[in-house]
Formats: C-alpha cells, sequence, structure tokens
C-alpha cells in the first residue's frame, strides 16, 4: 500500500515479538509450522494489512521494528511468508538488500508479499528501490503482488535489474488483491456535505495540490451557489514534510476555499470522519495498490478516483465501486459528486472482496509449499525408478518437506509413481534422442523447492543425501556435488532381503576423488573445477539455478551438460562444493570401469565426442585447445568506438586480438561499411562482430575487455592461456588499478556474478596507464605493427 493509510495509534514493544498461533505445516513436510514475519510499526499501512490478514494464515507471528531489528540466524530452518516495503526491511534500499539476505539466510522456504512497488515517480530512488524488488523477488520462492498493475511494475524492475532470470521470476507471482469487505454501517449526514477529503499520509505526489486546485473550481459552479467548500485531509504530514501543510493551506487560500489536515486519526474515530466527508477522493496517478481507497469502499463510500492502471483494474473488478475520471475532469466530478451526494455512498448492489479471510487463506495456499524439489530424469527403467522412490521416501533430516519431479525423456509409457508416499509430479518431454539435459530443466520449472537436488534415473540416494545437501544449499549461492558411489543395483531393486546401501562397492574413479582431495572438497576451486561436477548427484538453490539458465539444451547425446552448466555457474558467481556426506549409488561402475565394450578406443571416442561438443561453448584451453576460433570467445572485448578513424580501429582491434582466445565487438561505429573490410573477412572473419555482445556470450566468457578511447592494449593481467584467470583479476596479486586514466576497464565474469548473487562490490577494474598506447587519428597500420612485431 502507498498511500499511508491510518492505522491504530498504539506503537509496538520495541525489539522483536513472536507470538504462536495454531496451525499445522503442510502435508509431507518436516518442521514448524509457517512463520509469518511482518516489519515495521503497527501505524503502518504494510503491517495493518500483514495483521488483517493473519488470522487466516494458520502461522506463527513474528512482529518486528523492522527487519534489519532481526538476529543473525533467526529465520534458520523456517518456512516464512513476509511482509516486504523498503520501509521496513531498513533505513535505504542498499541497507535494506543487506539485512534481506543476512536475516533470510538459512530458511528453508521463502515467501515475500510486496509492496509500493517501485515505479517512475521514485525519482532518484528508482534504481536502488527497482535493484533491491527485483533481488528480493528473484530470492524468494513465491511473490505476491495486491495487482496485475504491481506484477507489470515488477516486471519492469526484474527486466532492469535481473534480466536474466526475470520471465522464471514473473511465473511464480501470484496476484492477491488488498482485502475489501464493508464496514459496519455508519450513522449517515443530516445534511449534504461540501468537504472535498482525502484520505492518508501527506506526502508530495499525492495528487492533494490537484485536489485543492479542482475544489476552488468546483464552488464555482452555480448549483453550489451560497456554499463555502472546504477540503480536508484525514491524517497527518509524512514524516520529514511538515512544510507541506502550510504549502497547502496558502495555495487553498488563494484559490478562494481552505485547506486543513486533522493529524492522526485513531480507528475508533475514523468511521464518523468517513461517513461524513462530503466527497471522497483518491487523486494520486502512481499507486502501486491503494489503502485508502479500499478504506474509503469499506466505509460505504464510493470516491473519486483519478484513472490509472490500477483504478482501471479495481473497476474493472468491482463494477460500480469507483467514479473513475481523466485528470482534466476532476473539477467537474467533485462539483457533481457536490451536487449530488448520493452519488458517493455506494450501490449495495456493488460486490467488493476479497475479504481478509479469503486473502489470508490464498496467501497461506501460496507460501505452503515444499523445501526442497528432487529431479529425476527417467527413460523407461520403471525397475530402478522405484527404487529411488522407495529411497526418496525414506529421507531423513530434510527440513520443510519434500517433493519428487520425474522428467521422462520420451518414454513409451508414462512412468508409475503411485507408490510413492512424497507428492511426486511427472512431466514428459517428445522422444528426440537422448536429452537428459532438457529433461532435468523440463523438471526444475515444474519444482516449487528453495533447493533443487538432481539424481539420474540409475542412481539411487542414501538417506541423508537431500538433507546433506540441503544444509549446504541454505548457507550460501553455491553448485553443491555429492560423492557418486558406484554398486550393482539390480539386485536391491528386486528385493531378495539385499541391505542398503550396498555392502558390495564398485571402485570409485581414482581421478574424481584426487580433485576433491586436492581442491579441499572444492572449496579452493579454481576455473578448471568444473570438471568434478557430476549432474547425476548434484544440488543449487533455485536463485543460482535461474541466473545461470539451467542446461544448455542444445547439447544432446551422452554427457557434457554438467560440465558446461557447471561452468558458467562458477563465472555467475556462485562456490562450487563437494558434500563427502551426500552420497548416492550409480548402478554399475564408472564409464572407465565398464568391462563390455569399455576398451581404451571405445572410452577415447566417448570422451573426445564430448569434447568436441563442448569446445565451442567453453573456452577454457582444457577443452578448447589453443590456437581454435569459435563464436564463443574465452574473453570479450567490446570497443567504444564511435567517431575513430579506420585505422584506429584496425589498430586497436588487432591489438586486441593479439591477446589470446578474444572476440572483439564494435560499438558505435555505424554501419558494416564504416569497417575496414579485413576485420569482418578474411583475417577477422569469426572474431569481430558489429553491435554488443550477446547476453549468452558474455555468460560463457571469463572477462570482458571494454576499451573506451583508442588505445592499443599492450597487456592484460593473464597469460593468454592461463588455468585460473579470475586469480589475476579478482586476487591480490591483481595488476588493475582504480584509476581510469587508461581507458581499458577489465571485469571478470565471477565478480560481476559475485556482485548479483552475494552483493559483494567488484574489484579495481582498470588497466594500469601503462599498459596501453595511445593510437593517432592518422595512424599508418603497417607502420604500427613494424613498431609492434
Amino acid at each position: 500500500m502507498s498511500d499511508g493509510t491510518p492505522g491504530p495509534g498504539a506503537a509496538p514493544d520495541p525489539g522483536v515479538a513472536a507470538g504462536r498461533t495454531d496451525g499445522t505445516a503442510a502435508a509431507g513436510s518436516a518442521g514448524p509450522p509457517l512463520l509469518h514475519v511482518v516489519p515495521g510499526p503497527e501505524v503502518h499501512g504494510v503491517v495493518r494489512h500483514g495483521l488483517l490478514v493473519h488470522d487466516a494464515l494458520a502461522a506463527d507471528l513474528l512482529r518486528c521494528d523492522r527487519l534489519d531489528a532481526l538476529p543473525d540466524g533467526a529465520l534458520v530452518a523456517r518456512s516464512v511468508v513476509v511482509q516486504v516495503t523498503d520501509r521496513v526491511l531498513a533505513g535505504d534500499p542498499d541497507a535494506a538488500l543487506v539485512a534481506w539476505r543476512r536475516v533470510l539466510r538459512g530458511a528453508v522456504r521463502v515467501s515475500v508479499v510486496l509492496h509500493d512497488l517501485p515505479q517512475a515517480s521514485d525519482g532518484r530512488w528508482r534504481r536502488a528501490r527497482s535493484t533491491l524488488y527485483a533481488t528480493v523477488a528473484a530470492e524468494s520462492d513465491e511473490v505476491v503482488v495486491a495487482s496485475h498493475h504491481e506484477r507489470l511494475l515488477l516486471a519492469a524492475a526484474l527486466r532492469w535489474a535481473r534480466p536474466a532470470s526475470a520471465r522464471q521470476v514473473l511465473a511464480r507471482v501470484h496476484v492477491i488483491p488488498l482485502p475489501v469487505e464493508r464496514s459496519a454501517p455508519a450513522v449517515e449526514p443530516t445534511s449534504p456535505g461540501t468537504s472535498v477529503v482525502t484520505l492518508g499520509y501527506v506526502y508530495p505526489g499525492k495528487g492533494l495540490e490537484e485536489v485543492v486546485d479542482a475544489a476552488a473550481a468546483a464552488a464555482r459552479d452555480p448549483r453550489l451557489a451560497g456554499r463555502a467548500v472546504e477540503v480536508r485531509n484525514l491524517g497527518r504530514a509524512s514524516d520529514g514534510h511538515d512544510d507541506l501543510v502550510e504549502e497547502l493551506t496558502a495555495r487553498a487560500a488563494a484559490a478562494g476555499v481552505s485547506w486543513s489536515t486533522t493529524g492522526w486519526v485513531d480507528d475508533e474515530d475514523l468511521p464518523a470522519l468517513l461517513a461524513g466527508a462530503g466527497v471522497p477522493v483518491a487523486a494520486h496517478q502512481h499507486l502501486s495498490a491503494s489503502g485508502s481507497i479500499s478504506t474509503w469502499l469499506a466505509a460505504g463510500r464510493r470516491p473519486v478516483v483519478l484513472r490509472s492502471r490500477y483504478a482501471q483494474e479495481l473497476a474493472d473488478r468491482m463494477p460500480g465501486a469507483l467514479t473513475l475520471i481523466s485528470p482534466d475532469r476532476l473539477a467537474e466530478a467533485v462539483a457533481d459528486a457536490l451536487a449530488d451526494p448520493a452519488s458517493t455512498r455506494l450501490d449495495a448492489s456493488v460486490r467488493l472482496g476479497p475479504s481478509a479471510a479469503e486473502a489470508g487463506r490464498l496467501l497461506g495456499e501460496v507460501a505452503r509449499g515444499p523445501a526442497v524439489s528432487v529431479v529425476v530424469p527417467y527413460y523407461r527403467d520403471q525397475e530402478l525408478l522405484d527404487l529411488i522412490l522407495r529411497r526418496l521416501d525414506a529421507q531423513t533430516g530434510v527440513v520443510g518437506g519434500l517433493e519428487v519431479v520425474v522428467a521422462d525423456d520420451g518414454s513409451p509409457e508414462p512412468p508409475d509413481v503411485s507408490a510413492c508416499a512424497l507428492p511426486v509430479h511427472v512431466v514428459r518431454q517428445e522422444d528426440l534422442g537422448f536429452r537428459a539435459g532438457a529433461a532435468r530443466n523440463l523438471g526444475a520449472r515444474r519444482a516449487r523447492g528453495r533447493v533443487l537436488l538432481f539424481v539420474d534415473g540409475d542412481t539411487v540416494p542414501e538417506d541423508g543425501y537431500a538433507a546433506a545437501l540441503q544444509r549446504v544449499c541454505l548457507a550460501s549461492p553455491v553448485l553443491a556435488v555429492g560423492r557418486r558411489r558406484h554398486a550393482d543395483l539390480r539386485a536391491v531393486a528386486r528385493g531378495g532381503g539385499r541391505p542398503w546401501p550396498p555392502v558390495e562397492p564398485l571402485a570409485e574413479p581414482g581421478w574424481l576423488a584426487d580433485g576433491f582431495a586436492a581442491s579441499d572438497d572444492l572449496r579452493a576451486a579454481d576455473d578448471g573445477s568444473f570438471r568434478y561436477v557430476l549432474s547425476a548427484v548434484m544440488a543449487v538453490p533455485r536463485v543460482v539455478w535461474e541466473v545461470v539458465g539451467g542446461f544448455d539444451e542444445g547439447l544432446t547425446g551422452y554427457g557434457g551438460e554438467d560440465w558446461d552448466l557447471a561452468w558458467r555457474t562458477w563465472l555467475a558467481g556462485a562456490d562450487l562444493r563437494h558434500v563427502p556426506g551426500a552420497v548416492a549409488w550409480h548402478d554399475g561402475p564408472d564409464l572407465a570401469g565398464r568391462p563390455e565394450g569399455q576398451e581404451a578406443e571405445r572410452l577415447a571416442r566417448v570422451k573426445n565426442g564430448e569434447t568436441s561438443r563442448l569446445a565451442p561453448r567453453l573456452p577454457h584451453p582444457l577443452v578448447r585447445g589453443r590456437g581454435w576460433v569459435h563464436d564463443q570467445p574465452d574473453v570479450v572485448v567490446v570497443l567504444r568506438a564511435g567517431g575513430w578513424t579506420p585505422g584506429q580501429l584496425e589498430v586497436v582491434t588487432e591489438s586486441a586480438l593479439r591477446r589470446g582466445d578474444v572476440g572483439v565487438w564494435l560499438d558505435g561505429v555505424g554501419e558494416e561499411e564504416d569497417v575496414p573490410a579485413g576485420l569482418l573477412r578474411g583475417a577477422g572473419g569469426g572474431r569481430v562482430h558489429l553491435g554488443l555482445p550477446p547476453p549468452p556470450v558474455l555468460g560463457r566468457a571469463r572477462a570482458c575487455v571494454e576499451v573506451s578511447r583508442p588505445v592499443a592494449v599492450l597487456r592484460l593481467p593473464w597469460a593468454p592461456y592461463p588455468h585460473d584467470l579470475t586469480g589475476t583479476v579478482l586476487g591480490q596479486e591483481s595488476a588493475l588499478v582504480a584509476d581510469e586514466a587508461s581507458g581499458v576497464r577489465v571485469v571478470a565474469t565471477r565478480s560481476r556474478g559475485r556482485r548479483l548473487l552475494h552483493g559483494e562490490p567488484l574489484p579495481p577494474a582498470w588497466l594500469p596507464e601503462g599498459w596501453v598506447e595511445p593510437v593517432d587519428g592518422h595512424v599508418v597500420v603497417e607502420r604500427w605493427r613494424q613498431a609492434h612485431p
């Protein structure tokens, strides 16, 4: 709610207060019941809304002065629904985001009710508020807004601040309108009033000046001859805006009417004031949702409301509830209402809604869901699927509930999941060959959990698998991998008293164990650690999954899609982690240990085919090698080349191409005819492009180099084919500086991702001035090359 509707006069006790309402956990869940977090003073409209719907939630209640008053760990292991506007989180949007992440870390499921969505009228605060709201929505499992208008406002914020995950986040945004139900009838006024009344806090941009001017114009209407018109506001000035009271008083006096505001109105006094108002008006054109309009309607009044997207939505939902007008008709509408007081009374036939109980029930339905989703790609192997489902039924230690999504990759017959006691959903795709990545994506889109777990259709988890991975994924943005062991599972699947877990394991791959040991279970991961991630035993928080975009569905056939995902996830800023306690058993030996047809020649063919599929996408030299040219470069270079001469363009481009596996994009050069032919064709073909690099290319490149002035790049802070580029850009040994004098900015993709996922600041990002050389507009390319062999 954005217009400061008055509320009860009692202020909450300082600090934190928690109370218990009777409630039960949803079917299939474990742990304490839903927790409803309502921060802010009781006089705040958002708090009033939260308390109004709370009783129907059947949840615990947690109240605090502001969210940042809560200690670290206050919400650990709780499934929560939080009422949010930036002012009840912290003192400003930047601090609010820090507080949000600190307090919500460890919550097993998060639903958020957003109020006061950012919009153009926010002025200088719009960017910061958009970042806050987009991040809160992206890091929540379910999002609730009060109108379709607010959903569009959120969509704009997401497209600006979180474009990679905007579509996925919007898919879980729910519209639950503000409650509107008729109050007990108040005493009708005995004579027509001549007051024009607004409701709520006094603050800039609320349309109060327009109401004063419209009332003054209406007072000159012949139908009102001899009647003095006054303008009143029910409420007090918003903090910091007491000066508006004097300004509005003077504006009204100069126009020949009076203006006043009541100051704070206690709840018990409000009904009579609402009933006695001559003409109720809501003139704010930049509402996200309006508590004041709902208050007028609840009091049986039909307010005059300026047309806006939100107001039109209200009018369409509750026909006859509003007098909806364009701004240029405000004076006319006020005069008509003063002359016909009955038009401001709500007809008994108008249906309002939802009630507070209905809104609370809908919110509860949205908020209750599984904390963990296990996605199982499947293809015509019912025997092992039955075993997987039995072992998922037996999982222990998961907090907040578990669901299973079986993603069928085109089996002739759908899988049978009827024997599983957990909630199980089956999604299917057409049989177009081996498409495990696409099947996993299909399952993840259906999943509702805060943590996404993956086990392959031939991989069976031990009983603590899900809980071990859940704990790691709730601690930070991470891509976690469990321990895959090997055994003959067919005998276990067929019963016969075989023990679980298997007691006759097959050999585990030594290279994988060595990689985990050398990297401290991936705590010391680097650019090459993507090789140790196996999608068969993988877990990831939903927020990371959506930033990355899931598996590349263009990778078909056996193997490689997990390395590609791990590469992009590492660059997106997530940590990698091996969780030895999350054990799952694979049916049969590892690829290198399979006895049937797995001689050296076949093993080489399989692995080399995987490398060939990955090389165009994954530029790490261990996959791509050296000297090859692909559309996806290891490093992206963007030349802001508007106004450069052809000679400057050719020299600067060549200086960048000399730096290794580099792709160059020319921004601001106009048409292709303006570029020297050799850059886009011939020697530069495939490496030089017009325009800006596409987001997927940026997401797979290890760094982006932006050249903002015509200078030859003589050095970059890494060798042409480093094992770990990010260490030389993010680490203490980085030679990058904060001084922009060179005109060349270098940003590691991983550092940009960590700012998004972790809130970390970007490190210094400019080349030292001595690492570049200015290129004169009249440069002779041949002579430059002679001087730079």
